[in-house]
Formats: C-alpha cells, structure tokens, sequence
C-alpha cells in the first residue's frame, strides 16, 4: 500500500492533504522484522521530506499497563485463546484507533490493503461493511471514517508486482522485503511460471502469539539461517503449555466467581524468570525496564488486595 500511496501523490503536484502513515507497534513484534520496519520508517522520513511531500509517520503504540508482559506477569492474564483473543484490542485496535483519533478526529479516509480471498471471515466483513463503491468500506467505531481499500481485489502476484515493479519511494527496500517473505514462506514470493502460485503469502504476527497452534514463519525463519529466534519461539512453545496447567492458575476469577482465574503470583514469578533467561541469550531487549517496575507493584497490588484469592 505504501509503494501505491506514494506513487500517487508524487504524480499528483497539488496534493496538499497530508498522508500519515500508521505502523503498530506491539512491543512483541518478531524482533528482525520490527529492526527492518523501523528502518524503513527513517529512510521514509526522509525520502518523503527530500521530495517535499506531506507525509507523516506516526507509530502507535499501547501504553505500559496494556503491554503484553505486563498484562500476562503483572495481572496475571493467561495467553490469548481463540476464547479469550485479548490480545488484539489492547496492542492493536485501541492504540490505532488513538493515532487515528488525533489525525482525523474521527471523519479521514484510511487506507488499508486489504483483501478479499484472504479468510472467509474477514470476507464477510467486508461484505458487511461495503459503501456504494466496491472499494470503500464504513468503519464500525467511527461513523464518519471511510476505509478505502483499492488492492481489494488484488491477487497476490498483483501485490508482488507491484512492489517490485514501483521504484519509490526507495526506503521501501523490495529485494529485501522479498527476502523476508521468502525467509517466512520457504519459497521466493515471485510467480515460476504463469501457471505457478505465487509465494509470498505468508503474514508476521506477534512472536508471543499462543492463539495458533504453531508459528510456521518463526519456524520458517529459523530454517533460514534466524537461530536467535528459536529461544523465542520455545519461550513461546512453554508459555502455551504452561497456561494449560491448572497449578498454574488461581481457583477464583478476579470477580469472586469459582473457575480458572489469573496466574498465581508464584506462576508469575517462574514465568518472568523464565523470560529473563531467555533475553540473556538473544541480542534484543524484551522487557523494558518500565515493564518490570510496573510489573512489581502490580504483584504488590494482589498481595495486598483482600478480595484477590488464589
């Protein structure tokens, strides 16, 4: 989408409304990708100043009492289930959303890539959310924001193409990018031959995530040469399986009701300790040391709390 929106306002002179560009943030991002999405971001900026375009990039992020660690080793919150998909408003939607608010008060137009053929779900939301034009869309949580997804109907050789095919803006590096896919997928995101599927498909969600069953593009990336991410991927692995054991779990829910609650604090300790072993052995920061304070007086919060019951 990038490569799109600016190509357009480069061929556009008289463009005077301003393009933000909005990148997420999670703070459990697969640590080579986020290194590669921030530095596109400031080649970005700078390429978009070079060239005198009124484009803005801005980088959406939860705040500290939402962010992941926090909420499983401070609160106690299990992993994300199909069940209990915490997970995507807290690092996702809500952070956006604010970002959104601030540039547009609620009435811009976002532009999004994407597509039909992806899910069946995600189909019939589209098909839910239609305006009169194929390619624009209502969003539910603000009536006057318009989505306008012009590669809607875009396969994914279409996609490729264009990436490879645009040359600006530069910051987005296409060798590179396709590298990554290629890396994730264990094939080159380009069409053989034209009866050939194209590649390239494969997607980068948070390394934490315990909602699949397993994370094939960490494993994928770890097959080509990423070996830093096999302790994430089995930090990821234990995580899931720990969340399972009921020893691991208060018997009272935080509303007083008997049931598998939050981790207890002793869960919580084994599971910060582990984390902490594994960032010894990676090159990457995983929990801010903001996290940690935070995390602390959380704990201190339950041990004084009358109402919380293990």
């Amino acid at each position: 989408m990038l490569k799109l929106v600016y190509s357009a306002m480069k061929r556009s002179p008289r463009h005077e409304r301003q393009v933000v560009v909005v990148y997420c943030d999670t703070g459990v991002e697969i640590p080579p990708i986020a290194q590669h999405v921030r530095r596109t971001l400031a080649k970005l900026r700078a390429e978009a100043s070079g060239d005198s375009l009124n484009l803005r990039v801005r980088v959406a992020r939860p705040p500290r009492h939402d962010s992941f660690f926090v909420k499983i080793i401070g609160r106690g919150y299990p992993p994300p289930t199909n069940k209990f998909r915490w997970c995507t408003d807290r690092l996702r939607i809500n952070p956006v959303t604010r970002v959104l608010r601030s540039c547009d008060n609620g009435a811009g137009t976002v532009v999004l890539g994407t597509r039909r053929g992806e899910s069946v779900e995600r189909d019939k939301v589209l098909a839910r959310h239609q305006l009169r034009s194929r390619y624009f869309y209502s969003q539910g949580r603000a009536a006057r924001r318009v989505i306008f997804a012009p590669v809607a109907d875009f396969t994914t050789h279409d996609i490729w193409s264009c990436v490879l095919g645009l040359d600006r803006p530069r910051a987005v590096d296409a060798e590179t990018l396709a590298g990554l896919y290629r890396d994730a997928d264990g094939e080159c995101p380009m069409v053989r031959d034209e009866h050939g599927p194209p590649c390239g498909a494969g997607r980068f969600g948070c390394w934490t995530c315990t909602v699949i069953r397993r994370d094939r593009s960490v494993g994928s990336l770890i097959r080509e040469g990423y070996e830093s991410l096999r302790p994430l991927r089995d930090f990821r692995d234990w995580l899931s399986q720990f969340r399972e054991d009921p020893r691991n779990r208060c018997r009272y829910r935080r509303n007083g009701q008997k049931g598998m609650g939050p981790f207890t604090l002793a869960a919580r300790k084994k599971i910060l300790a582990r984390l902490r072993q594994v960032e010894r052995s990676v090159p990457w920061r995983l929990l801010p040391a903001g996290d940690v304070k935070l995390i602390h007086e959380l704990w201190a919060q339950d041990r004084a709390c009358p109402e919380y019951r293990e």
